[in-house]
């Protein structure tokens, strides 16, 4: 997952309750004091995912938020982090939120080299009525969506002048880069800017077919694509969109559109003029469901990418993209997929690794084109369907008690992983699938019966004798 998070640790503590508070440490002896108050114990796979989730949330917005707030005075020292501790209760909301500051001292001990932590004040209470506030609205408008039932805490850090506005100097360095620039030239990359508002100076480029405005400040954007008639490719991830911020006037040449790593909480309603958008990425946001997607205005959509949103379902009508090919859908949190989705005919590839998915639709054996599916980190016990055409299938670290029987209507599969389950019998399946070049079987429960473990030792014998890589 492409991450800009410079400095970032996850911590799971058994915790007394706290009262709502926002606490800056502001001397080493109240660090000193907090780093004696934590007990840490160590969390299992499962605890550790869903706090990194939840914590993820917290960067996110703690990173869009030092972008927006263009009053903070940078740190002199860039190697400064600014670090932080949320207290969540057993109901999953945040009691209390400690930040300090600090960095990481490299000390050479008997030729080792090691980095320690050192607090660093900042000597600043501007700063810390500054970030009093940006904190409280971050707790405000983030909801954990994984709960382990019990008080947690959530810690991480980032380095402050990383995230700090870019935008008092943005009008003139576009003005210098644009002076390099011919007005027949096809692509343009102006990221990294720290632009607030789009440069009239594009509307020059008549021949434009690739415009990079990615890692800028654009809270609020409006393109007339009708000017640039040859334009194929808009770069806007990185930035601090919302769904209501950002509107690209309707043009018959624009196929890709990256709007990753903003602000959306929903799907942006204004992209959808652009009825020949083929790739749209809107990976790394708060998107909560596909609810009031158009779907049947983006029949041309070859390639769909949510990864790391906040879906918990699925709206029906995605079955109108007749022409999908990629459905991204990583690190979400997918119950279930709807049965519709065997009218996505022309679909290559389905990642829907990371989610809550217990089973998978009746009608997912009709999905005659599907030859791609990663399906690892859900909570499947049982696999009754699949796509016949298959190749590639991860099924690793779910629920799985016994080698799906499904597997013998895909006589095409050439890769396999059932690895990390709880699978005890079932594996003489594999003999079973013709085209079988790899399969991964390694932490499941096959020593449990003796017999069975027996039998598997033989069929991976078998197996090898027909040139299958088992690990």
């Amino acid at each position: 997952m492409k991450t800009l998070l410079v400095c970032a640790f996850l911590q799971f503590c058994i915790l007394t309750s706290f009262s709502q508070k926002i606490i800056f440490i502001e001397n080493q002896e109240a660090y000193d004091r907090l780093l004696k108050f934590k007990t840490k114990i160590k969390p299992d796979d499962e605890v550790n995912k869903g706090i990194w989730k939840n914590n993820g949330l917290v960067q996110k917005r703690l990173m869009i938020s030092l972008k927006r707030e263009n009053q903070f005075i940078p740190l002199q020292n860039p190697e400064v982090s600014l670090n932080y501790h949320i207290y969540v209760n057993k109901n999953n909301v945040a009691d209390s939120l400690k930040y300090y500051f600090g960095r990481y001292v490299q000390t050479i001990d008997g030729g080792k080299t090691r980095f320690e932590f050192e607090y660093f004040d900042p000597q600043s209470n501007t700063l810390a009525i500054q970030l009093d506030k940006l904190f409280r609205d971050i707790l405000k408008n983030t909801k954990f969506y994984y709960h382990p039932m019990r008080p947690y805490e959530i810690s991480g850090g980032l380095r402050l002048n990383q995230y700090l506005s870019k935008s008092e100097s943005a009008e003139y360095r576009v003005s210098e880069i644009l002076k390099t620039k011919k007005n027949t030239d096809k692509v343009l990359n102006l990221s990294h800017l720290g632009l607030k508002k789009l440069p009239n100076e594009i509307y020059d480029f008549k021949n434009l077919e690739e415009l990079d405005l990615s890692k800028n400040e654009f809270e609020v954007f409006r393109l007339n694509a009708k000017k640039l008639p040859k334009l194929k490719k808009i770069v806007l991830s990185e930035n601090l969109l919302s769904e209501n911020s950002i509107k690209i006037n309707r043009n018959k040449h624009v196929q890709m559109l990256s709007l990753s790593d903003n602000a959306f909480e929903a799907f942006p309603k204004r992209i959808q003029r652009n009825k020949r958008l083929k790739d749209i990425h809107l990976a790394n946001n708060f998107i909560q469901n596909t609810i009031g997607i158009r779907f049947k205005k983006l029949k041309s959509l070859e390639l769909l990418n949510f990864y790391n949103n906040q879906i918990t379902s699925l709206s029906e009508n995605i079955g109108l993209l007749e022409n999908l090919q990629i459905l991204d859908l990583y690190h979400n949190q997918l119950n279930f997929l709807p049965q519709n989705i065997v009218n996505l005919k022309n679909l290559q590839t389905l990642a829907v690794s990371n989610n809550n998915l217990w089973e998978f639709p009746s009608t997912f054996q009709e999905l005659p084109n599907l030859k791609i599916l990663y399906a690892h980190h859900n909570k499947l016990s049982l696999v009754n369907f699949l796509p016949p055409n298959i190749e590639n299938l991860d099924l690793g670290f779910n629920l799985l008690e016994s080698v799906p029987a499904a597997l013998k209507t895909v006589p095409h599969l050439t890769d396999l992983d059932i690895s990390n389950n709880k699978i005890t019998s079932g594996a003489e399946v594999l003999k079973q699938i013709p085209d079988l070049k790899k399969v991964f079987l390694a932490l499941n429960d096959f020593e449990s019966d003796s017999t069975k473990f027996a039998e598997l030792q033989q069929i991976i014998v078998d197996l090898k004798k027909k040139s299958v890589k088992v690990k």
